[in-house]
């Protein structure tokens, strides 16, 4: 009856190592130089958080009950909770992965973990012991979701093959059913059905829900067509022994609504809608139909055979990301933030303890350059903020916005695209930082789309822009314009058919924009190459069209370059181009792409310094490049990201740890 635990939109997603934003395999040309030069620091850790992911309760085989949460980081921590003694029996690093989202306890009492690098993961109940079972199947990037099946077994949904393993200690890993939904790259949600032994899958980006009748070796789908234009089914529990047959919920997700429904797996009958749940869990009452989960942050129960339901609130809890009966009778669930909480429903008593964790790193998504001369971070997944002042040599943390895919600084203001759903925030840096009182305020949200990377500021018109990638399953980006003095933001949609707008660039009055040919995930392309196009911001309209490279795929950057020059990349290549002529006046290949990339959003970065040379990083190399010869030397590896502030200091990270680096002749 557990619902699967995939994070809600503060996770997702996920969901696949967004950090650097570009699915490609590379390798360096070697015409590359390595020598150290200039003066390299490293600032430190600049986000940590006790990001809850993965929940599961679990008895040992004495029927001792513990509770386990993993905490995202780097590493990823499992903690293990002792509820007879109230107390953290374990904290065990997952040396590989930065977390899980979904773990499972077997019934013979393993707890099996699906970690974010796609490998499975075993440890005892109370046992200081983690035991690494390696990948789960061939191609797996991540595990999206876990369930047990009967004598030991257990199952997990994949990414990006969007296909469903077992696993038995007796048999090790096997494949169930192959891809579940032919181009499909998710399995988000599992379930399994204990009086059949069927499974049942909820697929995405293309939402669909899949039966597998594990005797029969078939599928069926069950999503009726009405539902088949969201992007995910994503949780999903089962109640079974309900009067009439057992009751499958599945919540399918997408920008044109959310909702729950309520299948009858004896009639096999879409019965009813509920409200969305954030319970990542719904349990059954012991002797009646009524089934408990949460929603909005309040405990409910309702009455899962009749129609239309009437719930009944119980109290304000918290979401649940895992929820059973325990040994005491009582309703034991464990909520997003770490709290277990025991409720009575006959007394409705409820008793709270919380496990302890500690804070972790996490990874750096994007850097700007403040107004205020600061050096601003946006996290990976969990989102926040951080600031380090070079003045000082301090960070501070910020709390309050989600992930920002895109930051601009303009005049007194820094604005923000946040992931999901393209909402757009600015912050007033004169002001105190304070969410609560709208600084940083939000804006608005940019129409059908989903990643902002792209941004530009236009001072003299006293507008922001930007581009951005559209939802899970869908081609066609826009061109966001905000207007500061009316306070409005225009949403431009789809203006290269098919492509999404992965740069910008105000140059000279011009707005240059580059697209990729690469929607949100799990949509196919259509189109052949990547395109520079100039945007009139008077007329609203092209102006102008440039193909950097032919069969390019992606113009990820463009910059400011010496000498009136515009450089960019497009995929793994430097360009320069003529903006008078718009002809390409050099190419300088960093890296090439060996295999077909799922999607390119944002592959390099490139910064004209006062000393005349340009600096990037890509590829995971930083790098200087002599606009003369297009000769590029390799100042240091396993970073990316790229800004530089007003004394010509540049920084970039190495995920988590921002790093500074000052050219020979600005180390004052």
């Amino acid at each position: 009856m557990n619902i699967s635990k995939p994070a809600s939109f503060t996770f997702w997603i996920l969901l696949i190592a967004m950090a650097t934003s570009c699915s490609l395999k590379s390798r360096t040309d070697s015409s590359t130089k390595k020598v150290p030069e200039g003066s390299f620091r490293n600032l430190g850790v600049q986000l940590r958080a006790a990001n809850l992911q993965a929940t599961a309760f679990i008895q040992d085989q004495k029927g001792e009950e513990y509770a386990y949460t993993v905490v995202r980081g780097r590493p990823g921590h499992l903690i293990g909770y002792k509820l007879s003694a109230q107390k953290v029996i374990a904290d065990l690093e997952i040396i590989t992965a930065e977390g899980a989202i979904d773990m499972v306890a077997s019934t013979d009492h393993w707890l099996y973990i699906g970690a974010s690098n796609g490998h499975l993961y075993r440890t005892r109940p109370g046992s200081n012991r983690l035991e690494n079972l390696g990948k789960a199947l061939e191609g797996t990037a991540e595990i999206m979701d876990m369930e047990a099946g009967a004598d030991g077994e257990v199952f997990g949904g994949t990414f990006p093959t969007g296909k469903i393993f077992r696993y038995h200690p007796k048999d090790g890993f096997s494949d169930v059913a192959g891809q579940i939904v032919e181009g499909e790259n998710y399995v988000k949600s599992l379930i399994y059905q204990n009086s059949t032994g069927n499974i049942y899958a909820g697929v995405g980006s293309h939402a669909r829900l899949v039966k597998i009748d594990m005797h029969l070796k078939t599928k069926k789908e069950l999503l009726p067509r009405e539902y088949q234009d969201r992007e995910f089914v994503y949780d999903m529990g089962i109640v079974e022994g309900a009067t009439g047959g057992d009751r499958l919920l599945a919540w399918v997700t997408g920008s044109q609504g959310r909702d729950i429904l309520v299948y009858n797996l004896q009639t096999h009958k879409l019965e009813q809608t509920l409200e969305t749940l954030d319970a990542q869990t719904v349990l059954k009452a012991k002797d009646a139909n009524h089934i408990y989960y949460t929603a909005n942050g309040k405990l409910y129960r309702s009455d899962i055979v009749k129609t239309p339901q009437k719930r009944e609130v119980l109290l304000n809890t918290g979401p649940a990301k895992d929820m059973r009966w325990g040994k005491d009778g009582l309703l034991h669930f464990l909520t997003k933030y770490g709290e277990i909480k025991k409720y009575n429903p006959a007394t409705k008593q409820l008793i709270t303890s919380k496990i302890e964790t500690s804070p972790q790193p996490y990874g750096i998504q994007t850097l700007v350059t403040g107004p205020d001369g600061k050096i601003w971070s946006s996290g990976y997944l969990l989102g926040g903020n951080a600031v380090y002042d070079p003045q000082t040599g301090e960070s501070k943390r910020l709390a309050g916005l989600g992930q920002a895919e895109g930051m601009v600084a303009h005049k007194n203001s820094i604005y923000f695209g946040i992931y999901p759903k393209a909402r757009v925030y600015r912050y007033d840096v004169n002001q105190e930082w304070n969410p609560k009182q709208q600084n940083p305020a939000l804006l608005g949200y940019i129409k059908n789309q989903d990643r902002p990377f792209a941004t530009a500021s236009l001072p003299d018109q006293n507008k922001v822009f930007f581009g951005t990638v559209s939802g899970y399953g869908k081609l066609g980006g826009a061109l966001a314009e905000y207007d500061v003095e009316s306070d409005s933001l225009f949403t431009y949609s789809n203006i290269i058919p098919d492509q999404s707008i992965a740069s910008l660039l105000y140059k000279d009055g011009i707005l240059w924009c580059g697209t990729t040919i690469f929607g949100g995930l799990g949509a196919k392309p259509t189109q052949a190459e990547g395109k520079i196009f100039v945007w009139d911001v008077h007329s609203k309209k092209i102006v102008r069209e440039i193909v950097p490279a032919k069969g390019g795929m992606a113009v990820t950057c463009l910059a400011d370059g010496p000498n009136n020059t515009i450089w960019g990349f497009v995929d793994g290549s430097i360009f320069v181009i003529n903006p008078r002529t718009g002809k390409v006046l050099k190419k300088k290949t960093l890296f090439k792409i060996d295999t077909n990339p799922s999607h390119i959003w944002r592959v390099g970065f490139l910064q004209l310094h006062k000393n005349g040379l340009m600096y990037g990083a890509a590829g995971g190399n930083f790098f200087k490049v002599d606009p003369r010869t297009m000769d590029i030397t390799i100042l240091k590896t396993g970073v990316g990201l790229l800004s530089m502030d007003p004394n010509g200091t540049l920084y970039t990270r190495d995920t988590e740890n921002l790093w500074s680096y000052t050219p020979k002749g600005y180390d004052k």
